[in-house]
Order: C-alpha cells, then structure tokens, then sequence
C-alpha cells in the first residue's frame, strides 16, 4: 500500500512544460534522429533482410516520427494548453500526453510500412505494431520523465532553501511616489494575476483586509504603469510586489512564491528565477 501511495504522489507531482515551441522541436528532432541511426546500426524488426535502400527507409520511419510527434502536438498540445491543462501539468498528465504522442508515431509508422513495402493497408495488423511500439518506448519514456521531475524538482528547491537563507535586507527599490494602479496604491498590491483580456489585482485594503478587483487590462500595461516601483513580473500570468514575499519554496516547474497576508501562492516560471535569485 505504501509503494501504491508513493507512485500516486509521484504521478501528482507538478512536472516542468516546455517554455519554448522550440524545445519540443529540438526533443522530437532527437528523437528522430535517433530512430533513424538506430534502424540503420542494429536493423531490427526485419530491416536486416531488406536487400537495398536500408538507410533511406529507416529515414523514411524516423521522418514518420517527426511528422506523428509534430502534428500530435500542433493539435492535441496546442488545444490543452488552450483549455488551461498543461498550465496545471502533472507527471501522471505528461505520460498520457506522451503515451498519445506514441500512439500518433505507430499510426504513421504503420501507414508508411504498410504503403512503402505491401502497397496496401491491413488494419488487423496495427494492434500488433502499436503493442510493440509500447513496449519499447513506456520503460524510457516513464525514466526520463522521472529523471527529469526529480533533478528540475531538486534544483529549485534547493534556490528556495538559499533564498529563504538570506538575511532580509533593506529593499534596493526607491519608489520616488507610491503610484496607484486603477486607484490602488501599489505599495499595497500583492499580485497581479492575467484572465486573458482582464487582470485581477490583489491587494490589502485601509483596513488590512485581502481583496480582489477585475479590470480590463493587461500586465504589460501593469508593468509599465508600475515602473519605479517594487512590483515586477515573476510568470507569464503574473506580476508580484516584490515587498510582499516572505518565503520561497520550489518544485519542478520553478519556484513558488508566499506572500505576507496572503494565500494565493505566485508561481515563478524558470526563465525568471534568476531576478530572485
């Protein structure tokens, strides 16, 4: 029962997305290439017995696996990150998402197979090439993305333990007025958080009661408005009063932000961990 609930906790961890579009197609194109080289070097699955155009038919299913990989995630990944999915990615979302990318990579595979060497498609077939498929690729798969979880979850925790080390110092911002940002002051703005074409503000009141107010705007106007002030931006939804935080904490998707009267936790993507740090 233990190990049952040390895997269900592992499968909830949060688990780093791509920053960039670019990564993915740095990854896939690894990928392909590797499929490409390692067909041609050790010719499984009855490659050997092909008399000519070895390479450029084992490049024919590494293109496959490009071409699967690319549209799965132009659709799927795109439409998830759409719906807000992938902004809450967990480890046990991120092997299904992979465990479709799979399953797209034998659809082409098999259709290039089928259409290269028989001129033909039998659909009975592809249950067997699919099983296979799986067999080969869940084992890596699920160590890499394990791999991957623990190192990014332990490199930022340990940024959080150093940050919270430090003594609090006297803050190097100077704010020449306390400017007000739709008639809040920002001295007392905690968070600004992005709703698509509306922001929603965080704030303590005169009373030192936590409030939130909607307005139509977005953060780049926020952060202009709030130069010369200790609010800066820490995500791509979010921008935090840099006065406000009191301690620091990390998982794999970057650090994560506590804040004094508040208990809204800021996430901090991983391209902006270096302004805290």
């Amino acid at each position: 029962m233990d190990l049952f609930n040390t895997i269900v906790k592992m499968l909830k961890k949060p688990f780093p997305e791509q920053e960039s579009r670019y990564g993915f197609l740095k990854i896939i194109t690894i990928i392909s290439v590797f499929v490409t080289f390692f067909l041609y070097i050790f010719q499984p699955f009855g490659i050997s017995t092909i008399a000519c155009h070895k390479f450029l038919i084992c490049l024919g299913f590494g293109s496959m696996t490009f071409l699967g990989a690319l549209i799965y995630e132009i659709t799927v990944g795109q439409l998830l990150k759409v719906l807000g999915i992938r902004a809450h990615w967990t480890f046990g979302k991120w092997i299904l998402y992979n465990l479709g990318i799979v399953l797209c990579i034998s659809f082409f595979n098999f259709l290039f197979i089928r259409l290269a060497f028989f001129g033909h498609i039998q659909w009975e077939l592809f249950p067997a090439m699919l099983y296979g498929t799986f067999m080969i690729g869940i084992i890596p798969l699920v160590v890499f993305g394990g791999i991957t979880l623990i190192k990014q979850e332990s490199k930022y925790q340990n940024i959080a333990a150093e940050i919270n080390q430090r003594k609090p110092t006297t803050s190097s911002v100077k704010n020449d007025r306390d400017i007000a940002i739709f008639n809040i002051p920002a001295s007392q703005i905690k968070y600004v958080e992005a709703l698509q074409n509306y922001i929603k503000i965080g704030f303590i009141n005169a009373e030192g009661k936590l409030l939130e107010k909607i307005e139509r705007a977005t953060l780049k106007q926020i952060i202009e408005e709030a130069k010369g002030t200790s609010i800066i931006r820490c995500h791509r939804s979010f921008v935090v009063n840099r006065e406000a935080i009191v301690s620091v904490s990390g998982n794999a998707q970057g650090l994560l932000l506590c804040l004094s009267d508040c208990d809204k936790i800021i996430p901090v993507s991983r391209s902006r961990v270096p302004i805290f740090k």
